[in-house]
């Protein structure tokens, strides 16, 4: 498999790997310096969560799933409950195909998984994709973030067109929420959602090969020129129970039911979860239209969150 191109980024980025066996980490850490990332090491999660809580602060983190004391599952929780440290995304190296397993570890707070052995192609997409979300998370977290005002607004709506737009307006949106650093991610994913496969209409195959060859950011410029008259729109609404949010494209619409949830086929894929994982971990509930080109998110007043 051709390695995937590695985006600006990622470059010279810091990989924290974690595994009982020393074999396996003395492989995975060759395939991470190939790559050319900064590769750290850890045998346990006890050993790992000790370098976190000093100054050390990966991009990303691979941990194995079967480990004894703290098995993967197990750091992950634990990684969660620290704000701090619970943007880190982390990979779960796992030998496993279990639909069990892989749904523990998305309510852990994984969104994706390497099968055991790692192939280097694989890796690289893998890694590629956990290091846009930690990207885009860094570029959430610069926005503005006081509550001021918002909470006098009933409703309101916006129009965008682009995604340097729909993560301005995420960061601005989630202010309206009960809980703005939970909401945050959830919100960029569906505004992204909007303009990459309603505006640009760009699907999910067309994305990856874009996305092998580095130039899906140049194609989503192409496409939104030649489509200069259509944008997308985005409205929130307090309601009694909680903040709903609606996001309406122009685009023909998708199988959104093959996205609500990350299935053990698609967890090596550089792209396909942010739907699944906006209904994991932002919102209360999702719903689309038929079609797939309208979507609803809410989150409630009273709810309570993991991490």
């Amino acid at each position: 498999m051709m390695e995937a191109r590695r985006p600006a980024f990622a470059r010279h980025a810091k990989i924290l790997a974690i595994d009982d066996d020393p074999v396996a980490l003395m492989v995975i850490q060759a395939l991470l310096k190939r790559l050319g990332y900064d590769a750290e090491s850890a045998p346990n999660g006890e050993v790992a969560l000790d370098m976190l809580v000093g100054d050390y602060r990966p991009e990303a983190i691979l941990v194995d799933r079967e480990m004894p004391g703290m098995n993967g599952v197990s750091f992950v929780r634990e990684l969660k409950r620290d704000r701090g440290l619970s943007q880190i995304p982390v990979i779960m190296v796992t030998g496993s195909d279990d639909p069990e397993e892989v749904r523990e570890g998305l309510d852990a707070g994984v969104f994706y998984y390497l099968q055991k052995p790692a192939d280097v192609g694989i890796l690289a997409s893998v890694l590629a994709a956990a290091l846009r979300q930690a990207d885009q998370t860094r570029q959430l977290e610069t926005g503005e973030r006081s509550t001021t005002g918002f909470d006098l607004a009933e409703a309101a709506k916006w129009r965008f067109r682009t995604l340097h737009e729909a993560l301005a307006l995420a960061g601005f949106i989630a202010n309206y929420f009960p809980d703005p650093d939970r909401s945050v991610d959830g919100i960029a994913a569906l505004l992204s959602n909007a303009v990459e496969h309603g505006i640009c209409e760009i699907g999910f195959e067309a994305k990856g090969r874009l996305l092998e060859d580095g130039r899906l950011d140049q194609e989503i410029r192409e496409r939104l020129l030649a489509r200069a008259d259509r944008s997308a729109t985005v409205a929130v609404q307090r309601r009694d129970d909680g903040v709903l949010m609606i996001v309406d494209d122009p685009g023909k619409g998708f199988d959104w039911k093959d996205y609500m949830t990350i299935e053990m086929s698609r967890s090596s894929a550089s792209h396909g979860r942010g739907i699944a994982r906006a209904r994991a971990t932002a919102f209360d509930e999702i719903r689309y239209n038929p079609a797939g080109n309208r979507v609803a998110a809410l989150m409630r007043k009273d709810a309570t969150f993991g991490w």
